[in-house]
């Protein structure tokens, strides 16, 4: 992946790094005309046969209804296959977001737009791909209510379609990981399910006063150290859990091989 909005360096890029490359990133912003950094950077990429990366950003400025994140997706679609003769396949579109963290009533929705967005160009569209930054989601909130409200969206997004995204992988949970109350919680703020009496961005923020991402960790080894040999082993093959998974590991088999050694039948003459 080469990701620069300058075409002098994705052409350095390009000639330098071996095999297929993804150009990180094209859209409308100042147009589409001669001279344009569209231009300048798809003549690269059809030169060099690389993969492009397609943002929903128009000359209006980054699309914040799924409808315009539809309608400028549809264009670059359009254009790269039509006039720059990509394939479906080599297109990724990034249909972007903002946080929907910061309590401001025009960022409300931005989690369901983009949501909404991928859905129905992955219905339109099956053989292009997807990518997104997930963490902008998150961006003013604790690095623990991060990790949830990062983990739940992503996974919406994958259930629409979603089929790449830049994350820091060791701060992804599986859903499984995550207890109900924040999960629901998290999932309610990605819906926008306010009602009275009830805002969903106050109870995450409540959920995790105080709470590090260091502090969550501990609290779930201590959980896991409580449970029955077997049942946490399962819990930690299950979730991806590779802290205390050896030790886990040795200790069942010793059981294991204890148990077999005591009931095996003495051999009588």
């Amino acid at each position: 992946m080469i990701d620069s909005t300058e075409p002098e360096v994705i052409r350095a890029g390009l000639e330098h790094l071996g095999g297929r490359c993804a150009v990180n990133s094209v859209n409308y912003e100042d147009g589409v005309g001669p001279g344009s950094r569209f231009q300048r950077i798809m003549e690269q990429v059809v030169e060099h046969g690389a993969a492009v990366v397609a943002l929903t950003i128009d000359e209006e400025g980054q699309a914040r209804t799924a409808e315009h994140k539809v309608r400028i997706a549809e264009r670059l679609i359009t254009d790269l296959t039509q006039n720059w003769g990509l394939a479906p396949d080599d297109i990724i579109v990034d249909a972007l977001t903002f946080p929907i963290s910061t309590g401001q009533e025009e960022v409300r929705r931005d989690a369901i737009e983009t949501i909404e967005a991928i859905r129905e160009l992955h219905r339109l569209h099956p053989r292009v791909h997807f990518t997104l930054g997930v963490s902008n989601v998150s961006f003013g909130l604790n690095p623990a209510a991060r990790q949830v409200l990062n983990s739940v969206f992503l996974n919406e997004c994958t259930d629409a379609g979603l089929d790449t995204a830049i994350v820091h992988a060791s701060k992804i949970l599986p859903m499984a990981r995550i207890p109900d109350e924040q999960r629901q919680v998290a999932l309610d703020l990605v819906y926008d399910r306010r009602r009275e009496g009830y805002d969903p961005l106050q109870k995450l923020m409540e959920l995790f006063e105080g709470v590090s991402a260091a502090s969550a960790r501990e609290s779930r080894a201590q959980e896991l150290a409580a449970l029955p040999l077997f049942e946490r082993l399962e819990r930690r093959i299950v979730d991806g859990e590779r802290n205390g998974l050896e030790a886990d590991l040795d200790e069942a088999m010793k059981t294991v091989l204890h148990w077999r050694s005591s009931t095996r039948p003495c051999c009588r003459e």
